[in-house]
């Protein structure tokens, strides 16, 4: 479908027409995956459809009164995507400045009863950074590089050292569906790997190697193992692995106030109802991280 991103029925409301096509059209400049567009055009068709209003006049009680008619008997996920699809268009519109402030309140969201993600709290990533500095300068490039990229450990484990792009500190990886995006590193993270890479003496593609005398591309079993490894010689709470410090790289984003579609886009999310997961972290829990990655 050529113009997916634009709605495919007319709506009551023209205001409502234009305004959504604008956000939908951003979210594909954005490079926002098909499926995720695909799936907000379709609900925006579903809710906007019933609405004779425009979407500035839309107050909250028709807006939760539209949410109990029609998705009362419904699963949390989809109540929460169809939230979150609203949330994130109201917000679109604040900051194009077409609207004060959004109508979604934050306590329709459900309650889940799954665990969040465990992450590494500011402390704890202090702490794993200081006992890297005693294993070796691969091992702390891997390690700054997790913990600022947001990469799975088989997208790490797939680079090769021409995917990187020091200039602008980016990686290009493959993920999920042979899938490839763009990630991005600190500069600590560039000057440990540009050390690494200088130390080495191999000719081999990879970016991570092993240091036997017959190089080879590390595996994601080993890199597992040696994170883990890690994470016992730090002493920290529950084991430490490669999606642990992807758990922490999008709580950090959250904490300093990044939008749930960008960090979709970041971690690579094809639906945005994967990267939901952290929104379910209570709101004073986020106000607590703020104040500690932020000072």
């Amino acid at each position: 479908m050529k113009t997916y991103w634009v709605l495919k029925v007319e709506l009551p409301n023209p205001e409502n027409q234009k305004v959504i096509n604008e956000y939908l059209l951003s979210l594909k400049l954005a490079n926002q995956s098909f499926h995720t567009i695909n799936n907000l055009r379709y609900f925006y068709q579903k809710f906007f459809k019933e609405q004779n209003e425009s979407y500035a006049d839309l107050h909250s009680d028709l807006i939760q009164e539209w949410f109990i008619k029609h998705d009362t008997g419904r699963t949390k996920n989809t109540i929460r995507f169809h939230l979150c699809a609203l949330s994130t268009f109201y917000a679109f519109c604040v900051e194009e400045g077409y609207l004060v402030k959004s109508p979604i309140k934050s306590r329709w969201f459900p309650r889940n009863s799954k665990p969040i993600p465990k992450y590494l709290n500011k402390e704890e990533i202090a702490i794993t950074r200081r006992q890297a500095e005693h294993f070796t300068l691969r091992d702390r490039a891997i390690v700054e590089f997790f913990v600022t990229s947001g990469c799975r450990v088989g997208e790490a484990h797939r680079l090769n050292k021409t995917d990187l792009d020091f200039e602008n500190r980016t990686a290009r990886v493959m993920g999920k569906g042979a899938k490839i995006r763009q990630v991005h590193f600190t500069e600590k993270a560039g000057l440990l790997l540009e050390r690494y890479l200088e130390s080495r003496t191999d000719s081999h593609p990879a970016l991570f190697v092993s240091s036997k005398a017959n190089v080879t591309r590390l595996s994601t079993n080993w890199i597992g193992k040696r994170m883990n490894m890690l994470g016992k010689t730090a002493e920290l709470s529950g084991s430490l692995h490669p999606h642990r410090f992807r758990h922490t790289f999008a709580t950090e984003l959250l904490a300093k106030g990044a939008d749930l579609m960008f960090i979709a886009d970041e971690l690579g999310h094809s639906d945005l109802r994967t990267t939901q997961i952290y929104a379910r972290l209570p709101k004073a829990e986020i106000i607590s991280m703020y104040r500690k990655y932020m000072g």
